[in-house]
């Protein structure tokens, strides 16, 4: 029968010809009726060659580089290529044995191996069932030399069998019997495709600060940052500077509106005296008619005569 034979090769091989001859050498030596099939592995992962699924005996994988390790989706692909029992080997990763396993590939004679999980069986574990309990060979005491009163019984001797039939280790485990479930009735109703699969992405690397002598123009691209981040701070602090003096200038404004009192305004005024009146004539009568700027607004009517201080309620006006 002839087996089918996939060799991948790496990018890299392309320019070790010699490598890629002495390999098929060594497939003539060890095997006499097979097909060979070679592809750069790239073209097949890019989807330009579409191969044929469940066709492959087995798949040579070479890469002459140190880093060895493949994507999980192309192990998944190599694994729908292979036949059932077909082999998987070459230069494969040690640190990925996780991944392979969780593919669907077996360990075999040190190669993976594609298993047909049709072929797999379930076998359901019986519990073993219990032992009677012998009883314990205690030496049967003389009824000559010990003699005891027994009590009157309360209960009937059916009741009582009822109660020890249930403690019994037979009936419960014959009983327990025709309770077994297959395991396989407890995920029929399970779909697999239900399963969400997280993809963990890798953390950005931290970007290297210029060197002394930089040439490659890392240096200007830090200090055009700087610049730009600084400009920034500027322009922020240059607003919080322009609303403070715009909060004190209105302050300034509020206190200029204040009303003040000059001296002569707050001394005491005598009415009795000719020529000590308001600038209205009309303080004494009360607010209706004072003027806008009396400094008498609020208080009550007075007699003309009456001694009318104003120092206690300047701060309130």
């Amino acid at each position: 029968m002839t087996s089918n034979i996939l060799l991948l090769l790496h990018p890299t091989t392309v320019t070790d010809e010699q490598l890629v001859i002495n390999i098929k050498n060594e497939i003539k030596i060890t095997r006499s009726n097979f097909s060979l099939d070679q592809h750069i592995i790239n073209r097949i992962t890019q989807g330009d060659i579409i191969l044929n699924n469940n066709y492959y005996d087995e798949i040579i994988y070479i890469n002459p580089n140190d880093d060895k390790e493949i994507p999980a989706s192309l192990i998944q692909l190599l694994h729908d290529l292979l036949t059932f029992d077909g082999c998987l080997k070459g230069d494969l990763s040690k640190n990925q044995d996780l991944d392979f396993l969780m593919t669907g590939f077996m360990i075999n004679d040190g190669k993976w191996t594609k298993q047909d999980l049709s072929k797999e069986k379930t076998t359901v574990l019986q519990r073993k069932k219990g032992v009677e309990r012998k009883i314990s060979p205690f030496k049967k005491l003389n009824d000559s030399e010990y003699t005891f009163n027994k009590s009157p019984s309360t209960e009937s001797d059916d009741y009582t069998s009822k109660r020890l039939n249930y403690f019994s280790d037979n009936s419960s485990d014959e009983s327990d019997d025709s309770d077994y479930i297959a395991e396989d009735a407890l995920i029929k109703d399970f779909k697999s495709e239900n399963i969400i699969k997280l993809n963990t992405e890798k953390c950005s690397k931290k970007r290297r600060k210029a060197c002394k002598d930089c040439t490659c123009g890392l240096k200007e691209l830090e200090e055009q940052e700087e610049n730009n981040q600084r400009t920034l701070q500027d322009s922020l602090l240059a607003k919080m500077a322009m609303s403070a003096n715009n909060e004190a200038e209105l302050i300034e404004q509020k206190m200029k509106s204040r009303i003040q009192f000059r001296e002569s305004e707050l001394s005491e005024i005598d009415f009795t005296i000719e020529g000590k009146t308001g600038g209205c004539g009309s303080c004494a009568l009360g607010d209706a008619f004072r003027c806008d700027g009396c400094p008498y607004l609020g208080l009550p009517p007075f007699k003309p005569g009456e001694v009318i201080t104003l120092d206690g309620i300047g701060e309130d006006i």
